[in-house]
């Protein structure tokens, strides 16, 4: 059976920076994928290319298996994305977002209608739907982002650094809500520095180093091994050495 969706010697350079050297991951549907690692480690990088924004240098991916570049409408109305760098209309409202969002997406205006009170409903957005996005929060803004990314139900659901910035109940509710929808076979890959929340929620591990993959098992090998996630991270990315130097005013006699 093939792969749902397939990263095959995903690779993209700037001149003669690498930033990303060969990734290949093969991901089934319903799977929470942690991708994982330093700053300038080819995460975001990764995550744009699967977008289709960004094209590779050499390698591809593949969606129910065909390049995504060979139907990019067809792939991004099945592809949700919260990024990092939030993409929003400063003009329009709340409301406004999701209602343009939907009927993008292809929604009718009854669906965009249900879909977005749903929405509002969920991410305690009402008491802001007619709050231009240039007046929100950052906490706000970043539900805002979410939503729109959810209201056309997509297939596959890109997380870049999706929490930052959001109260801790409602990363509660959306982890409850991720496991949902993988649970409903859409596949999740999230790109988080925070361990905590990525630990108690992705199935399996990916970890990236200098464009490259340095780790990928399942989660239940992590818990097998009885250490933490941060543990493991630290000791696939750095060894046993220490990652700073101690201040010297620290140290007690």
């Amino acid at each position: 059976m093939e792969p749902y969706l397939e990263l095959i010697d995903l690779a993209k350079s700037y001149g003669a920076r690498e930033a990303v050297r060969g990734i290949s991951l093969s991901i089934p549907k319903g799977q929470i994928v942690g991708l994982l690692g330093p700053n300038g480690a080819g995460k975001s990088t990764t995550i744009a290319m699967l977008t289709g924004l960004l094209t590779p240098t050499s390698g591809e991916v593949r969606w129910e298996g065909r390049p995504i570049h060979d139907d990019l409408v067809r792939w991004r109305r099945s592809l949700g994305t919260v990024l990092e760098e939030l993409s929003l209309f400063e003009h329009l409202t709340v409301r406004e977002h999701l209602s343009l969002m939907g009927r993008l997406a292809g929604l009718d205006a009854t669906q965009t209608e249900r879909r977005s009170e749903e929405l509002l409903a969920f991410f305690q957005l009402r008491p802001f739907e007619d709050t231009l996005a240039i007046e929100a929060s950052q906490g706000t803004r970043k539900k805002l982002a979410f939503a729109l990314g959810l209201i056309h139900d997509p297939r596959v659901l890109l997380l870049d650094e999706a929490f930052n910035g959001i109260d801790a109940i409602t990363v509660r509710d959306l982890k409850r809500l991720i496991r949902e929808l993988a649970a409903a076979e859409v596949t999740v890959i999230l790109s988080s520095h925070v361990l905590d929340s990525a630990e108690t929620l992705i199935d399996r591990c990916v970890i990236v180093d200098q464009g490259r993959i340095a780790y990928d098992r399942p989660m239940e090998t992590v818990r097998a091994s009885g250490r933490s996630l941060e543990d493991l991270y630290s000791s696939v990315l750095f060894g046993d050495k220490r990652l700073s130097p101690a201040l010297s005013w620290m140290e007690r006699s």
